[in-house]
């Protein structure tokens, strides 16, 4: 066949295996080393790995080691007839499985596969490591078989990886809900005391300490933590209203989702959340004692009047308070009446203003230069004054005035000129 014919056979079984293909492979599809070569001289193929070409008209896959490695523990066989559980097929584990499940930062300088039976590899990146597995210890990620979050982190429990980086990966893999940490502490109790706690330590005290070392925290942490805070304000909020003490304790019996409805708008909090901590755990004594508390109240068949009352005075309004707001927004009686006095006019201003409009002007003017009238009543009678000037001023007083040079010649009488 020509080099079209060759690449197209090629091209077709990489499309299920990231675009690589196994020198084994290529054989099985009728191609021998010389083509081979020819097509990575021409560019066509790339040699990626002992044995593992990869076509360049496809996309460079990511993990690309990982992914060569495991093709070549079965080179001849190709990925789709290699299921999860196969005999002679590995699973990606350990740190590598980390990395194909975006899991922390822990390092991963080999690529770690676990097989059920002991085999060996010439590969100096690459580390076989002998276990049994179960199918649902496996699990598929981008078309590799790889274990579990839960079986990964157990493994590296057991291979004592760093317990920072462990404590990482736990917290991201329960935020993103790849474990349950009841679940986790049942594999991983084990190994608490390879972790430097006692060997009386639980899987949850392992668990809480790796995250802790890791700086991080769980969603079982958080609410707990919310749990304890509620807790306090509900203490609290009895203590200020004892009243509502005495009803919760002579209220009807409930149903147990009444109680915690009631109990979770107590402490204004989602119980929900904390369905999930089926396990006795001391950090979640706070909630455990609400309910309980709760439950104890809970002895009368009957409604409770006292409560009802409660409840009813606390929806009406505070009449001290409204009344202390419409005493605040209320007008005072003083302002009001200081306030009609200034816009009243002023008789003696008024008839002060009348007597000097009727002086002669002459005096008038004296009396602004003098600076005896204030600016105010100056300003008063700027258009007062001058009108009235013009007009009693005979026109030889006008003539004489300018005559003699009046140094308010360019000004109309009765005009500031300081």
């Amino acid at each position: 066949m020509d080099r079209a014919e060759q690449l197209a056979v090629l091209s077709s079984a990489a499309a299920d295996q990231w675009g690589l293909v196994t020198t084994a492979q290529a054989k099985a599809l009728g191609l021998n080393a010389v083509q081979l070569l020819r097509l990575t001289e021409a560019g066509l193929l790339e040699n990626v790995s002992r044995g593992v070409h990869f076509l360049s008209t496809s996309g460079m896959p990511q993990h690309l080691d990982i992914k060569a490695a495991w093709l070549r523990l079965q080179p001849g066989e190709f990925a789709w007839n290699r299921p999860p559980g196969h005999p002679d097929s590995g699973v990606v584990s350990h740190a590598s499985a980390c990395q194909l499940h975006e899991l922390g930062d822990i390092p991963a300088p080999d690529v770690e596969i676990t097989v059920p039976r002991r085999r060996t590899t010439n590969e100096p990146f690459v580390r076989l490591r002998t276990a049994p597995l179960d199918l649902t210890e496996i699990t598929v990620v981008d078309g590799l078989p790889v274990t579990t979050a839960t079986r990964t982190i157990s493994d590296l429990l057991k291979a004592k990886a760093d317990g920072g980086h462990i404590g990482g990966v736990i917290a991201e893999a329960e935020r993103r809900d790849l474990i349950t940490v009841e679940d986790l502490a049942e594999h991983v109790q084990p190994y608490a005391r390879r972790y430097g706690l006692k060997a009386t330590a639980t899987g949850y005290d392992l668990i809480d300490h790796l995250v802790t070392q890791a700086g991080e925290s769980l969603r079982r942490q958080e609410v707990d933590r919310a749990s304890q805070n509620g807790f306090d304000a509900a203490v609290h909020l009895l203590a200020e209203h004892p009243d509502l003490a005495t009803a919760l304790a002579h209220s009807r019996p409930r149903s147990s989702k009444e109680a915690r409805d009631e109990t979770a708008a107590l402490l204004g909090l989602r119980l929900a959340d904390l369905d999930r901590l089926s396990r006795p755990h001391s950090s979640t004594l706070g909630t455990a004692a609400v309910l309980k508390a709760l439950q104890e109240m809970n002895h009368i068949n009957k409604p409770s009047p006292a409560l009802q009352e409660a409840l009813r005075k606390l929806r009406q309004p505070n009449p001290a308070l409204t009344e202390a707001l419409r005493a605040v927004n209320k007008p005072s009686p003083a302002l009001q009446e200081a306030l009609r006095k200034l816009r009243q006019p002023n008789p003696a201003l008024t008839e002060a203003l009348r007597t000097l409009k009727q002086l002669d002007p002459t005096v008038l003017r004296s009396l602004q230069q003098a600076g005896a009238l204030s600016p105010a009543i100056r300003e008063a009678l700027k258009s007062a004054a001058a009108p009235a000037t013009s007009r009693q001023l005979p026109p030889s007083a006008t003539s004489t005035s300018k005559q003699a040079g009046n140094p308010g010649d360019d000004h109309p009488d009765g005009e500031d000129t300081d």
